[in-house]
């Protein structure tokens, strides 16, 4: 009985080791092994460099820029996505008319793919016929187009800025969550106590989303250092490295350069050993309940090192006390002067705010959504007003016909259903392997409980890029077992290869917010039901599964919605012609034929409104959803 016991955690959660082990794990181990050999143009592995590939890489000439741009990308898209995500958040969490609408049109920016987002921005950025040089000449900010994404002056400072938009979505919900959590009473003693809407912000509001600021800031960091689809779709097919960042060099050494595999595979191991260091600075502040949630600290560490930095802390604020007491005398007129300034500007504001809400909601949502109706209006032009100098505001015909010309420009029918058979496929196996590991996890304790817990936290934190040069080692290796058995079989661009690193990729955030839902379910419901005779499995499935249905839901839907817009992986594992996927398929439009971005657009929005409306249907869970799960 005690055998069986020990064995059963195994059977929950077997399958989930299992595809993070074949997935995750070994591609990892892969891309390490690779950096220290010798890898041939065609892949394949002629001899032992040792550290040779690493000696490569520091000596490469463009390594500098690189590793500055990613410093100043993940840094300034960071902080400034934190402080507008952290105004926006206490702004949607205000009653006012049309408070839905304006959190609708922030979602269209997060469930929208990035490569149809950088698509249009392109269009935007672009010298002659560009929306924005034409918008920012009749308001005389300038006197002649600029060349938004191709002079060095601007290229990187417009990525920077759309990193900024699509990274806004995903932590203003975070921040909102983290509202949500804040208890009613604490704001009604701090109105008692005389604090002003000002006092109570930075005094109680800011305090209590400590949890939420940490998660944010580390999830955000891991996120845009991984950012891909934006850099390479706006930036990726110019000569040069003056916008790469580590990862998009990464793909760029390995698939477009001499440089080849190994050396792409040392900078890879670089970019995971930084990656693993922001992990573990999560981790460190993570503890699991008894139900599996997770809770962040924030009241400090324990232990030598943290005793050794509050030391080092304390002796650092005595040295500086007096310098900080100069600094607050010189500037307490200052203060006192912004104090009254506040007072002057909240006393005009409360006659027109409840007017005024509605029209600040406005103008966010319009922000929000102005790129995707750009995409709306281009694909209603034809080619030669598309190309006309200076950019027209609206077509003056609307060219409809572009949306059935579309399914002759490219196999657009083949596109869809690659995407919709990965997508569906991927989200199946996501799901039912990721309900039992949750169940389990948040309905038992064992031994290793804590160790599967923090396996699937650090998997969450990857995204496949960081991975890409081992998942392709990985699947070439397999190519060969396979040919050896029957060489009509193949691993690289196949349906199950993409299949299976999509189900990976997912399986975490998907194992995550279920396991908050059934935690939150009581046990006593479910000891009922075993007495009266059914078996644990059946108790899952019969009595737990409909009393989670919202998270399922949500996690079917969010798995959907990622696996459909996936781009890396499909780009480097699955890309044949007329049979890859609509991110693939968009990208290669714009580098192989003639840009009629009239038909981009046509494509982009086929798979832009399907996502946004189901993204739409879980907008009420999201905010729970991100609450009881990971960022709580």
């Amino acid at each position: 009985m005690r055998n069986v016991r020990r064995v059963e955690p195994l059977l929950w959660l077997g399958p989930t080791l299992l595809l993070i082990a074949a997935v995750i794990v070994y591609p990892a181990y892969e891309m390490i092994r690779t950096s220290f050999l010798d890898v041939s143009s065609i892949g394949r592995a002629t001899g032992y460099k040792g550290f040779e590939n690493y000696r490569d890489l520091f000596g490469e000439d463009d390594l500098s820029t690189v590793l500055g741009n990613t410093a100043l990308w993940v840094v300034v898209v960071v902080g400034t996505t934190i402080v507008v995500s952290l105004a926006m958040a206490q702004f949607l969490n205000k009653r006012f008319a049309g408070r839905k609408f304006v959190r609708w049109a922030l979602i269209v920016p997060w469930a929208a793919s990035l490569v149809m987002t950088s698509t249009v921005w392109r269009y935007i950025y672009e010298l002659d016929y560009g929306p924005l040089n034409r918008l920012f000449m009749d308001l005389g900010i300038i006197s002649a187009p600029v060349d938004w994404y191709k002079e060095s002056s601007t290229a990187f400072w417009g990525l920077v800025f759309i990193g900024i938009v699509v990274s806004i979505p995903f932590t203003t919900y975070v921040f909102l969550a983290g509202l949500q959590t804040v208890p009613a009473d604490v704001y009604e003693a701090a109105a008692m106590d005389g604090a002003n809407a000002t006092q109570t912000y930075w005094q109680v509001t800011l305090p209590m989303l400590r949890p939420q600021l940490a998660v944010a800031i580390v999830l955000n960091t891991i996120y845009v250092f991984n950012s891909f689809p934006i850099i390479w779709v706006i930036t990726g097919n110019l000569p040069g490295n003056e916008t790469m960042t580590m990862t998009t060099y990464m793909y760029k050494i390995a698939f477009r350069s001499s440089a080849g595999a190994d050396e792409a595979a040392a900078l890879g191991v670089l970019n995971v050993v930084i990656l693993m260091v922001l992990v573990l600075l999560y981790v460190r502040r993570t503890q699991f309940g008894e139900s599996g949630e997770a809770t962040l600290r924030t009241n400090g560490g324990s232990g030598i090192v943290s005793r050794g930095i509050s030391a080092a802390g304390g002796a650092v604020s005595g040295a500086l006390a007096p310098v900080g007491r100069a600094l607050a005398a010189g500037l307490a007129p200052v203060g006192r002067a912004l104090a009254g300034m506040g007072r002057a500007l909240a006393a005009a504001w409360r006659p027109v705010r409840r007017l005024g809400l509605p029209v600040i909601g406005l103008i966010v949502a319009v922000f929000f959504l102005l790129p995707y109706v750009v995409m709306l209006i281009g694909s209603l032009k034809d080619t030669r007003e598309l190309a006309s100098i200076p950019a027209t505001y609206l077509p003056s015909r609307p060219a409809w016909e572009n949306y059935i010309l579309v399914w002759s420009k490219i196999p657009l029918l083949n596109y869809l259903i690659a995407s919709l058979v990965i997508a569906l496929f991927a989200t199946a196996i996501v799901l039912l392997v990721a309900l039992p590991a949750a169940y389990f996890t948040a309905r038992h304790q064992f031994r290793w409980r804590r160790g599967f817990l923090l396996l699937v936290l650090v998997t969450q934190m990857f995204a496949p890029v960081a991975l890409v040069v081992g998942l392709y080692r990985e699947f070439l290796v397999a190519d060969v077992l396979l040919k050896n058995i029957n060489p009509e079989w193949t691993a690289i661009n196949t349906y199950w290869a993409i299949i299976l690193i999509n189900s990976a990729f997912n399986l975490a955030f998907a194992i995550w917010i279920l396991n908050g839902y059934f935690a939150s379910i009581p046990k006593d419901i479910e000891e009922a039901a075993m007495i009266d005779g059914l078996g644990r499995f059946r108790a899952m499935v019969q009595v737990v599964l409909p009393l989670a249905k919202p998270g399922i839901v949500t996690a079917v839907i969010f798995t959907f919605i990622q696996v459909w817009n996936e781009f890396v992986i499909a780009l480097t594992l699955f890309n044949v012609p007329d049979r890859t996927t609509l991110t693939v398929g968009i990208n290669q439009f714009v580098g192989l034929y003639d840009v009629n971005y009239q038909y981009l657009f046509i494509v982009s929005l086929i798979a832009i409104v399907p996502v946004v409306v189901l993204f739409a249907l879980i907008e009420r869970y999201l905010v729970s959803g991100l609450t009881a799960g990971s960022v709580k």
